[in-house]
């Protein structure tokens, strides 16, 4: 498959800038739950939960929607005998790694020209977890550079959905002319230009992000 092609956007038209989490600034592994699942005894968990697509039941988490306990206890019915909740949450929580040490330089030159928002579509056991890792590292400072951390489970609603763009911009009062998107799940890029925000597809997997910010102009903007 050839790499997608990149493209120089105009940042001096953006005020505020809306950054994914997982993916984009904090590195996961989907691969590392499916295989600590099938461990569990649920073989085909990653059916279920792929990037960008999964089933009801993860959906009602990430949205607040489904208790964090009653999560875990459904999980546990479907896993082998003598599986606690301890063991699923583990396996729950091991596709988390940790910050990507070449993000934390990109906020350094983000925060002093934009306005930063991070939106994320998460749910309350992987944020405790991801969290509590940051307080302990020597990132602890992450959040301050932004002005708010919104997390679906909080926010009530998730990415790509039209509700999800407009909650976030009227809460947080971002002109959606002056919005822009970068985020690591195509839907979700597509789901915020059609809030009327701009948005930029990051894959990790065919760019670095060094040539990621290259190739859309973000470099030249800094030395402009």
């Amino acid at each position: 498959m050839p790499t997608p092609a990149l493209f120089p956007i105009d940042w001096h038209q953006f005020e505020h800038i809306v950054l994914d989490f997982g993916g984009v600034l904090y590195e996961i592994d989907h691969n590392r739950t499916t295989q600590a699942f099938a461990k569990l005894g649920i073989p085909d968990f990653d059916l279920e939960f792929r990037h960008g697509q999964q089933s009801a039941i993860f959906s009602a988490l990430e949205t607040g929607h489904l208790e964090e306990r009653e999560f875990l206890t459904v999980l546990r019915e479907r896993c082998q005998p003598g599986t606690t909740l301890e063991d699923v949450l583990e396996a729950w929580n091991s596709l988390l790694i940790g910050l990507r040490p070449e993000a934390m330089a990109w906020l350094k030159t983000l925060e002093p020209r934009f306005d930063l928002i991070l939106f994320s579509n998460t749910n309350a056991l992987h944020a405790a977890h991801f969290e509590q890792q940051i307080l302990n590292s020597r990132d602890k400072k992450f959040p301050q550079w932004f002005r708010q951390l919104v997390y679906s489970h909080r926010l009530g609603q998730r990415k790509p959905h039209h509700k999800a763009f407009e909650e976030v911009a009227a809460q947080f009062d971002l002109n959606p002319a002056k919005t822009l998107l970068i985020d690591d799940t195509r839907a979700n890029v597509a789901g915020a230009i059609n809030a009327g925000w701009s948005g930029v597809y990051l894959d990790l997997e065919a760019h670095s992000l060094s040539q990621f910010l290259r190739g859309i102009g973000y470099e030249d903007f800094l030395n402009s």
